[in-house]
């Protein structure tokens, strides 16, 4: 029973799972309260999604825990390449690596940007009790260059990971993360300069790169206890001459057409589209891969990768069905994409991205 409800804790949290910088309690207390999607009590997207009730979210813990399908996993780590970032051109105006999940390394008009950095070997509270890192890591925190923005779209566990923002503070200026979500961090000890906390549409100015916050339909929690407490959000980042969007955890929504109309067209989208399921209140907060299409579409973005598989075991299809149903999805619609090799670096429309890499470990994983 005591695993049981550690578990029921960690996968609430996981699966359900500013312009200014001031650290001031008081202030950020003020901007929650005057923030449009907070209700007096929580955040809300702008069309709430349901939450799931006591009986369903029992429902869906009792399968996750017992009902699980064969293949969540590869039987043997998913391949990387390892990154030298030594041997990586330098005169590229945008080149990039995913390193799993939804961590991407950019390089953009001389500037690193780094997403979502998750280098732990498990996502959750509780090593015991937390899905494992299936895919190898092709570079840890500590080998990173120095790190102009870490950028964070939500609190939990698989894209806000405790050893890896403490690894990163002494090389990283700067820590983006949306509006509530710097109190935690200020705990694991980055230095208040250093974060940003950022509202939907507001933009945070790093040198020549523009970074704005833009709505995402999907939920916070680190427990069972302080659900939707901080915001979750969505980035546009341009260069002079470069547009990127990055989806973060999202289910469809209309603002979508918003973001395309008011910061596309994007060179390059990065969206989510591995965490889906039928459940009630989880279905409307992730993508499926038919739906990352579109919402590239929606965004008006020319190019995508898809994000958010192939590292961690997070709902209820063998490992391979997101990248399977979304490369078929993507040629149906017409749209050009990429599916990079963990660790591969690539530069869009040029090198890289174009394989189907993990097809041969589909039999070998059968």
């Amino acid at each position: 029973m005591k695993t049981i409800v550690i578990t029921l804790v960690f996968m609430n949290a996981l699966l359900f799972g500013c312009s200014s910088s001031s650290p001031d309690q008081m202030s950020r207390q003020q901007r929650i309260e005057a923030n449009p999607q907070w209700n007096g009590k929580k955040f809300q997207n702008i069309d709430p999604t349901p939450d799931p009730s006591i009986g369903e979210m029992g429902t869906m813990f009792w399968d996750l825990i017992f009902k699980k399908p064969k293949g969540g996993t590869t039987d043997t780590p998913l391949p990387a390449e390892r990154l030298d970032l030594a041997r990586w051109p330098k005169d590229r105006d945008l080149q990039f690596a995913w390193l799993g999940h939804t961590t991407y390394l950019f390089e953009v008009e001389g500037k690193w940007v780094l997403t979502d950095p998750m280098f732990s070997k498990s996502a959750g509270p509780i090593d015991l009790f937390s899905p494992k890192r299936y895919s190898d890591l092709p570079i840890s925190a500590e080998q990173l260059p120095h790190i102009d923005v870490v950028l964070i779209t939500h609190n939990h566990y698989d894209h806000l990971d405790k050893a890896s923002i403490q690894a990163l503070i002494p090389k990283t200026d700067h820590f983006i993360a949306p509006l509530a979500v710097g109190s935690l961090m200020l705990e694991w000890g980055v230095p208040p300069e250093k974060i940003t906390e950022l509202e939907w549409w507001q933009t945070k100015q790093i040198d020549n790169l523009t970074i704005t916050s833009a709505p995402a339909q999907h939920f916070s929690s680190r427990s069972l206890f302080d659900r939707n407490e901080t915001l979750w959000t969505s980035y546009g980042i341009r260069g002079k001459n470069n547009n990127i969007f990055l989806s973060g955890d999202t289910g469809w929504h209309k603002e979508l057409y918003e973001i395309g109309e008011r910061l596309g067209p994007f060179d390059l989208t990065i969206f989510e589209m591995g965490a889906y399921g039928k459940y009630r209140g989880w279905k409307e907060i992730h993508l499926t891969p038919e739906e990352a299409v579109k919402a590239h579409q929606a965004v008006k973005g020319k190019v995508t990768v898809p994000s958010h598989w192939g590292t961690f075991d997070l709902a209820f299809f063998r490992w391979e069905e997101p990248i399977e149903r979304f490369v078929v999805a993507a040629d149906l619609a017409g749209i050009s994409y990429l599916t990079p090799k963990i660790g591969e670096r690539i530069n869009p429309g040029h090198d890289g991205g174009n394989q189907r890499w993990w097809r041969p470990f589909i039999k070998k994983n059968k």
